[in-house]
């Protein structure tokens, strides 16, 4: 008798992955996801340019804005909308020197220093808003040092200009932290410290008449978070990583497939012969 051949070995994933055919498949998938991850990030760099685009004209349209009075966008103990982010302010009234703070750990430029926050109580021929206390951040400084030289407020009358920002969530109580420093810059915790009527955010300053010291950096007009990146490129970025990564689960998911298929996983049933069928009693 002739000898038996040797049985071939079950299919298993790695086998079927090596042969040509599922070779070749492999390679035209990574194709795909290729050209799909390099599509997805051409569309992330587009989101950030057309985010940095956008932010840019924003930022245009914030400078250009002629000041107006503090009253006629937000009176004191009012809710603060988002959209009054930037809106440029003009205020006259006293600083309280007694009152001032430093918020620590504010970053500038890549630099860490403090904010430079102070009450000025609003002088005004509008009832609503006379009396009433707008925490100002005067700008920034490298130290945090409330008695550092520099930090003195112009006395007298002052008119100031600045940028309107949204109050910060609470931070640590007041009296647990440094003298003369904070870590937010609340409009709930200052109501405490410094007495209202207050408003529900504040001013970033832009400039200040008579001048103050130029010590105290100015910061840069306040923007809404969020504009950073396109959102609707982002969207297309993640669409193309999702089809790449598809084309990979879809070469795994023909490769399950091949192995079943050679082990005989998918063949039908063989149907019997009518003549082979058992005579049911």
């Amino acid at each position: 008798m002739p000898p038996t051949p040797p049985a071939e070995p079950p299919p298993t994933l790695w086998r079927v992955a090596r042969t040509p055919r599922m070779i070749g498949l492999l390679v035209l998938f990574l194709a795909v996801a290729a050209v799909c991850g390099r599509l997805g990030a051409w569309q992330l760099e587009r989101a950030e340019v057309r985010g940095a685009a956008a932010q840019a004209a924003k930022l245009a349209e914030v400078e250009a804005q002629k000041p107006v009075p503090i009253a006629e966008v937000l009176l004191p103990q009012t809710t603060f909308e988002g959209a009054l982010v930037g809106r440029r302010v003009e205020v006259t009234g006293r600083y309280e020197a007694d009152g001032q703070l430093l918020v620590r750990d504010r970053a500038l430029d890549g630099r860490t220093g403090s904010l430079v926050l102070t009450p000025l109580r609003v002088a005004s021929d509008d009832p609503a808003v006379d009396g009433a206390v707008l925490p100002v951040v005067r700008g920034w400084v490298a130290g945090d040092d409330p008695a550092a030289p520099g930090l003195e407020v112009p006395s007298g009358t002052v008119t100031v200009t600045g940028y309107l920002q949204a109050s910060e969530d609470s931070g640590a109580e007041h009296g647990t932290q440094a003298a003369g420093t904070t870590d937010s810059i609340s409009s709930a915790e200052l109501l405490g410290v410094w007495g209202g009527p207050i408003w529900t955010g504040y001013a970033v300053l832009t400039s200040s008449q008579p001048a103050q010291d130029v010590t105290i950096e100015l910061l840069p007009p306040p923007t809404r978070s969020g504009t950073g990146l396109n959102i609707q490129n982002l969207g297309y970025a993640a669409q193309w990583f999702v089809f790449g990564g598809f084309a990979v689960f879809l070469w795994v998911r023909l490769l399950k497939d091949e192995v079943l298929r050679l082990s005989g996983a998918f063949d039908p049933e063989e149907e019997p012969a009518p003549g082979d069928r058992t005579p049911s009693t």
